[in-house]
């Protein structure tokens, strides 16, 4: 091996131990800091609380008992089962949303799904997940995101599943009284076929002349192509929207079957080929087209994600649990390891190009064969 070789290969050696030993310094140094959105956050956590005290007013007003099962008091937490109930619903993941950080949280996930100040998001809301739903909203609007949500009446069990007060009214009452500045872009019953099939209809006659009398626009399309056509169509004419959040189990979310629930839970990137068919929901056509996803359904998982408590009997004050922060590296280390590698591999550049002793430059010797 000439003497060149054993340089250049001496100097790419010097430049892997570089950057291994600045790897390993900058995570000596790393430390959980603050997000560079706290205050975004905060503002999130802040607001929701304060759509929790009104609804809790507007249940009182109404002559709506708070259920016992409503630990913290917010207003979120529904009956067992009423009319309007779709599914089974687990009163523990219910709870959890019902919690002033799951505004915070949605502010992460959103700027995590590469979400900023300006753009347009499309949400699909069930009544299934009020605390959730009403996250989203106060993520956004802190975020400064504009936000296209249909929203639906139907709700799984300790949902906003009281028939005199459905999750598009809570939503609509809220923007009436200032504390948020979005209202539904439509509505749906939601149910069996997206149109309330499986309600009692006794019930769900009052609930449309309400709707109607506040304004909202409700569809009933219980064909799945044209509703997911429908849907496709509104968040393209009102945005075209940057991102796409699914907040519980509507069937147009995420599709018939399973394969929406497959495709995993919290934020989602296209890694590659979607299938779809005529079963696919929103979440996996959006995917399909390479738009992030947000799929807020599995809150078990969620809360294990992103290492907050789930259910928990006390909640830690706003700004102080585990999804304000994040691991935070000393970018000196990582500066110094790429910039002195960067040297190194141009000094591996210069020797390379550079001719040995005794021997003329190259293009000096095909001259030198050439003219014999």
């Amino acid at each position: 091996m000439r003497k060149k070789e054993k340089t250049v290969l001496a100097l790419l050696a010097a430049a892997l131990v570089l950057l291994a030993a600045s790897a390993v310094l900058a995570d000596r140094s790393a430390v959980l800091g603050r997000n560079e959105y706290y205050q975004t956050q905060v503002e999130a956590a802040q607001r929701l609380e304060a759509c929790f005290e009104a609804v809790r007013g507007y249940k009182e007003e109404l002559g709506i008992p708070m259920s016992g099962e409503d630990l913290h008091q917010t207003g979120m937490i529904g009956l067992p089962y009423t009319g309007i109930t779709t599914t089974q619903g687990a009163l523990e993941a219910k709870r959890t949303t019902a919690w002033p950080d799951m505004a915070a949280l949605c502010v992460r996930m959103l700027y995590e799904a590469g979400v900023r100040p300006g753009d347009t998001v499309g949400a699909g809301f069930s009544g299934s997940f009020p605390g959730m739903d009403l996250a989203v909203v106060t993520a956004c609007e802190s975020m400064g995101v504009r936000l296209v949500c249909i929203s639906s009446v139907g709700a799984s069990t300790y949902g906003a599943n009281h028939p005199e007060l459905t999750f598009p009214e809570m939503m609509y009452r809220l923007e009436r009284d200032g504390l948020i500045a979005t209202q539904s872009a439509a509505v749906t019953l939601g149910g069996y076929h997206d149109v309330g099939e499986d309600m009692d209809p006794e019930l769900v006659a009052p609930i449309k002349r309400r709707l109607e009398e506040a304004g909202l626009a409700l569809v009933e399309q219980p064909d799945f192509a044209a509703n997911i056509a429908w849907r496709e169509e509104l968040y393209q004419r009102e945005g075209p929207i940057d991102c796409f959040v699914a907040v519980g189990g509507n069937v147009t979310s995420l599709g018939l079957g399973e394969s929406g629930v497959s495709l995993g839970q919290g934020v989602l990137h296209s890694a590659g080929a979607v299938r779809l068919d005529d079963s696919s929901g929103l979440v996996q056509r959006y995917l399909a087209r390479g738009l992030p996803v947000i799929n807020l359904l599995n809150i078990k998982k969620l809360m294990a994600d992103y290492s907050m408590p789930f259910d928990p009997l006390v909640w830690p004050p706003i700004g102080q649990s585990a999804i304000y922060s994040s691991v935070q590296y000393e970018k000196g280390w990582i500066a110094a390891g790429l910039g002195g590698a960067a040297a190194l591999l141009a000094l591996c550049l210069w020797v390379r190009r550079r001719p040995e002793p005794g021997r003329p430059p190259s293009g000096e010797a095909e001259k030198t064969e050439m003219g014999g």
